[in-house]
């Protein structure tokens, strides 16, 4: 199973998703993994940015393939609907998740704007991450969040939820989903969005 975060900087994905991933003893894939090794060697702002990106996550997924079906991947990203780059990206996700026969669930983290502008200003912040809730804003006005229109989609507000309530929340409903028996290997519907 891949168990796919998609939110806003500042929801809380790579924390959600690596007590998550602690949780279902699986593999924590998040985007700064990528990203990060783009920005540093070519430049933020540079163009060979996202070739250098590409090719990183080429290589990462290629390996990903070879990894045992069963095994369960948590991966993260911000993918914008009407976005040439997210819809990319999410094809590639679908296409990994196809490759290895895996059972795809789309989790869309959520929070008010208010609430994601205090996080990304909050100095603990690590990293390359967003750090200027302008910029945020001004993503969250030309934007809407991807929500891959199949059954299994998760949407989970946190606004209120520290990240070990929205990590327990979440996990409490991807283990109904198993239990469901519902649960089939990733296709193009995922492709589709609401």
């Amino acid at each position: 199973m891949i168990v796919h975060l998609n939110g806003w900087p500042g929801v809380g994905k790579q924390t959600i998703g690596r007590l998550v991933a602690e949780t279902l003893a699986a593999r924590f894939v998040h985007n700064h993994l990528l990203h990060d090794v783009a920005i540093v060697c070519a430049g933020f702002d540079d163009p060979g940015r996202w070739p250098l990106y590409e090719v990183v996550r080429s290589a990462a997924y290629a390996a990903l393939t070879q990894h045992r079906p069963g095994e369960v991947l948590v991966m993260t990203n911000a993918l914008v609907k009407a976005s040439r780059r997210g819809e990319e990206a999410w094809a590639h996700v679908v296409d990994l998740a196809m490759t290895r026969a895996s059972p795809l669930v789309p989790v869309v983290l959520d929070a008010e704007p208010d609430e994601l502008c205090r996080r990304v200003e909050s100095p603990e912040r690590p990293g390359r991450k967003l750090a200027d809730a302008q910029q945020l804003r001004e993503l969250l006005a030309a934007g809407t969040l991807q929500r891959p229109d199949v059954a299994e989609l998760i949407e989970l507000d946190v606004t209120r939820l520290s990240a070990e309530d929205a990590a327990r929340e979440l996990v409490a409903r991807l283990q109904a989903l198993r239990q469901s028996g519902d649960l089939r290997p990733a296709s193009h519907a995922h492709l589709r969005m609401r």
